[in-house]
């Protein structure tokens, strides 16, 4: 057997070419699809969203089905749209019964149709676009007005064909070119249609930056293929030992793909960044094309905006030429796991491993109809012990790792899997 064609890793469905799966109108998905001509098709299906039940709801008056075997969760119970399903989950919640299912649209939909993104599809062929905002921080003494201090200097584009754009707010009119210069860059992202647009910090900076600015302004940031807006919630992610604290944006149809926690999985492994802002990690990978000008700001980079000079418009542009390069390098590999696991592509890169194979458990027990198990009580877990033999400052640490500890100690005590079976 074929490897891509193993259906419990890439689901039983081999639909090619998915590139985004959307919540339509009531009782419906929109399934977005890239032609061989290059071209982004829809298509509208039912949506029947579901949950699992500990116990038959007939009482309720709510139909279900029973599933083979008897574990915990053995009746499967299946709405008609989203909107069925909230109310569903608050009755169960209100009856206190006992029932599990999934918070993301896009999971039920792949889940229950054996379907994943971007089968067929080449890496090259994902409408890849970047976006990076440049923004005056606060008033060059001297030069800039102290009263037009917070504003977009500029919105650098580009994407995977080699198109570039540069929208720059004129400074002698601020607040009338900032609104133009929202209202095009939407109408860019409607024109050049990505799947996917990227950047350095898109999270933590350039989305609720533009988001500010545009509410400001009193422009729409209408992004969606089906002209949906920004959405955000707060978000917390765990990597290694730290915790990253961001606003999740979504926006229908398309994925944010963030090459600033991109950085930070790849370097749980390596431990060899210097730093995680685009110019460290440019340099790390010699992706820099002039170091001079990626690390050009503050007052000298505003400056160059002001003089209107050739240096400002090079800075722009690099920054998204390097999230660019950074994205091809560091996200090819969570490509290829949209096309194994049932979620969106943003999700995937978020999701920790033990999430994405109990995504795959549960679209087998789906597909076979098969009752799935309780979940698993947590439990205590005593983890490795760190000690220091001194007090004071330590000189002269050449790395500090307080959570990693495992590959230590097996190097250590040359404890390896070989030896425990023994």
């Amino acid at each position: 057997m074929e490897f891509e064609k193993n259906t419990l890793l890439f689901g039983a469905d081999p639909t090619p070419r998915i590139v985004a799966i959307e919540l339509g109108e009531t009782g419906t998905v929109k399934i977005y699809r890239r032609e061989a001509n290059g071209s982004t098709t829809i298509d509208v299906e039912p949506f029947h969203p579901f949950i699992w039940c500990d116990s038959d709801v007939v009482d309720l008056g709510i139909e279900s089905e029973k599933l083979e075997s008897s574990l915990k969760y053995g009746w499967l119970v299946t709405v008609d749209s989203w909107k069925e399903l909230i109310a569903l989950r608050n009755g169960l919640k209100s009856a206190g019964r006992d029932f599990f299912g999934f918070t993301d649209p896009v999971q039920h939909y792949l889940t229950a149709t054996g379907r994943t993104l971007f089968k067929d599809l080449p890496f090259e062929q994902l409408k890849r676009m970047q976006l990076e905002v440049l923004s005056v921080e606060s008033a060059v003494a001297g030069v800039d007005d102290p009263s037009r201090s917070d504003h977009i200097m500029s919105i650098a584009l580009s994407d995977n064909t080699g198109w570039e754009d540069l929208l720059v707010v004129d400074p002698n009119n601020v607040e009338e070119s900032e609104h133009e210069t929202l209202k095009r860059l939407t109408n860019l992202i409607k024109e050049r249609d990505p799947d996917v647009i990227e950047g350095h910090d898109l999270f933590r900076f350039d989305l609720p930056y533009l988001v500010a600015r545009a509410r400001k302004a009193k422009t729409k940031l209408d992004w969606g293929r089906s002209d949906g807006f920004l959405r955000s919630r707060p978000s917390r992610l765990q990597i290694a030992e730290k915790t990253i604290d961001y606003p999740k944006f979504t926006i229908g149809g398309r994925h944010f793909v963030d090459t600033f926690l991109l950085a930070q999985f790849y370097d749980i492994g390596m431990r060899s960044l210097a730093g995680f802002e685009r110019t460290d990690v440019a340099r790390h990978f010699d992706l820099c094309d002039s170091e001079q000008i990626s690390a050009l700001t503050g007052k000298e980079l505003q400056r160059a905006y002001l003089e209107n000079s050739e240096a400002f418009r090079q800075r722009a542009l690099c920054g998204v030429r390097e999230a660019r390069a950074l994205s091809e390098l560091l996200s090819a590999s969570y490509f290829i796991q949209a096309q194994i696991f049932p979620y969106n592509y943003q999700e995937i890169i978020v999701r920790g491993n033990a999430t994405r194979i109990n995504a795959l458990f549960l679209r087998e027990y789906f597909r076979q109809r098969h009752s799935i198990p309780e979940l698993p009580m947590v439990r205590a877990f005593e983890g490795g012990y760190a000690d220091i033999f001194f007090t004071g400052v330590a000189h002269n640490v050449w790395h500090c790792d307080v959570a990693s500890l495992y590959p230590s100690i097996m190097l250590k005590f040359d404890c390896f899997l070989g030896d425990l079976e023994a």
